[in-house]
């Protein structure tokens, strides 16, 4: 029985170091010579006395004690060994996916640079997921992330390895730096996200922006290393590229964005931009319907930022969000003076996709419209993609800012996800046509039929159609006749600050009269 412990507590001397586990152990080889001696003096004897028996049985009792305790203790160690080791994996696996998560990437990546063998780094970040998650759940953009760890595992090549740094981003390292074996990763990437992914119901298509970077080609230290494959991998996401390699430009372009942050952060601090107006006309009379206010950035040179360089940044913050406040800040000003030229008109703001998450929205929207005492009315401008961002969110707002009284168009019509739907759920009062259907109606059936369909639509619905880019005066007898209801381009006005509106005004009366 004693022999039987030594062996547990052996195992538990390899497992421990404690000197006390020593101890026992010889104390456990002492009394098993003991007990030898102790059996060879019993079996001497001819006749047991009753003391030798209850001495037999305390010593038989100790032994099973020894026995119960060195085999409790080794189970316990075995128990707690097997913790940690089930600690230690968690610590660097992803509980939803069971792939190695970013600690475990930062290990890898410590390991490889210090071992000084040349490697890639692939960040990958999922397209489309965020709609499903918004359309569906997280129920359904979970069960997603794992048949997607399971599909791009299944399809990497041996020499490399896929991690999931958390929600839709994963990255990818390979022992390799040579381009066309590298390519060889990124193609099996592409190639596990191109069919549809059956999550129960449910067929979902996901695609994949890959940004790529290497070491030590690069950069020779694993912070610079992940900077460059993010940078890259938001490029191959703008760029819709299957990939995209770092190189300095990125970086530069990077840093010229972190500075426009920085100085656009100070110009809504110190209110320097300035709202214009684009006139919108009505195509039946050729009167003025409405205008567009449309939001400018000076430079101390005299020159603009452009919108298209500014708001893009701005969206990708918060800052879009106040901007989108001292822009209602500013219209609330201007439709003052609209007042004082005798003008009723629609004006329209535009409204992004975070602006429909910011939760002040509605509040803000609601005051504009309360607060306005003129005859102007409000038309809230929105592309299609902001709505489908989040169509529970984007419904709940455009209902409340309408119950108050001002109104939604949608911006851009035909270049988003062109879902029906958004016209009969939502409530939509206008249509604008995007125009880059409007400039090639004159030479492009199909632009031309993709015009005449929005336009009946539009009757149907009882929404009216706004005609974005019209540049000469065919393109806007055309639309007439079509029946598009307003027009809005170069031909009639390009955008104008508030102080040359008055003199616009002027100048369109002085040409009615002379008709």
């Amino acid at each position: 029985m004693l022999v039987f412990s030594l062996r547990a507590v052996n195992k538990i001397c390899v497992k421990d170091n404690n000197t006390g586990w020593r101890v026992l152990r010889g104390l456990i080889i002492f009394f098993v010579l003991g007990y030898t001696g102790v059996f060879y003096y019993l079996c001497k004897q001819s006749d047991l006395a009753i003391s030798d028996v209850i001495f037999c049985i305390i010593m038989f009792s100790g032994g099973g004690f020894v026995v119960l305790v060195t085999r409790l203790s080794l189970m316990s160690l075995l128990k707690v060994e097997k913790l940690v080791i089930n600690e230690r994996s968690n610590a660097l696996h992803d509980s939803l996916t069971g792939l190695p998560n970013r600690q475990y990437l930062m290990n890898s990546l410590s390991h490889h640079v210090d071992v000084g063998l040349p490697f890639s780094l692939l960040l990958i970040d999922l397209n489309r997921f965020k709609q499903v998650n918004d359309a569906l759940g997280h129920y359904y953009g979970d069960l997603l992330l794992i048949e997607v760890g399971k599909s791009v595992s299944e399809h990497l090549p041996d020499d490399a390895a896929l991690f999931r740094l958390g929600g839709d981003e994963f990255a990818v390292i390979v022992t390799q730096v040579e381009l066309a074996l590298v390519q060889h990763t990124i193609n099996a990437i592409h190639q596990a996200l191109e069919k549809a992914f059956c999550i129960e119901s449910y067929d979902l298509l996901v695609g994949a922006s890959v940004g790529l970077s290497h070491y030590p080609s690069y950069a020779s230290e694993i912070g610079q290393l992940l900077q460059q494959a993010d940078i890259a991998m938001y490029s191959s996401k703008k760029l819709a590229t299957l990939y995209t390699t770092y190189d300095h430009s990125l970086e530069t372009n990077a840093a010229e964005k972190v500075n426009i942050s920085a100085l656009l952060k100070r110009a809504i601090e110190q209110q320097e931009f300035e709202l214009w107006y684009q006139p919108i006309i009505n195509l039946r009379d050729n009167s003025l319907y409405g205008v567009e206010a449309l939001i400018r950035w000076p430079r101390p040179d005299g020159s603009y930022t452009p919108p298209s360089v500014f708001i893009n940044i701005a969206e990708q913050t918060t800052l879009i969000n106040q901007i989108a406040g001292w822009v209602m800040q500013q219209v609330a000003k201007d439709v003052e003076h609209f007042e004082s030229l005798g003008l009723s008109l629609c004006i329209h703001l535009n409204l992004s996709a975070k602006d429909l998450q910011d939760p002040t929205l509605i509040n803000k929207s609601v005051s504009l419209v309360n607060g306005n005492h003129s005859s102007q009315k409000i038309m809230f401008e929105i592309t299609e993609s902001a709505m489908m961002t989040n169509v529970a969110q984007a419904k709940d707002a455009m209902t409340q800012i309408t119950a108050a009284g001002g109104a939604f168009s949608i911006d851009d019509f035909g270049t988003g996800f062109s879902s029906l739907e958004l016209l009969r759920d939502l409530p939509v009062t206008q249509i604008k046509i995007d125009g880059s259907f409007i400039n090639s109606i004159h030479h492009s059936d199909a632009d031309l039929a993709i015009v005449k369909s929005v336009i009946f639509l539009s009757q149907h619905l009882n929404c009216n159609v706004v005609a974005e880019g019209v540049e000469n005066s065919e393109t806007a007898t055309l639309l007439a006749s079509l029946g598009c209801d307003l027009a809005q381009g170069y031909y009639y006005s390009k955008p104008m600050p508030m102080s040359s509106f008055a003199h616009y005004i002027q100048v369109q009366q002085s040409m009615s009269t002379a008709v």
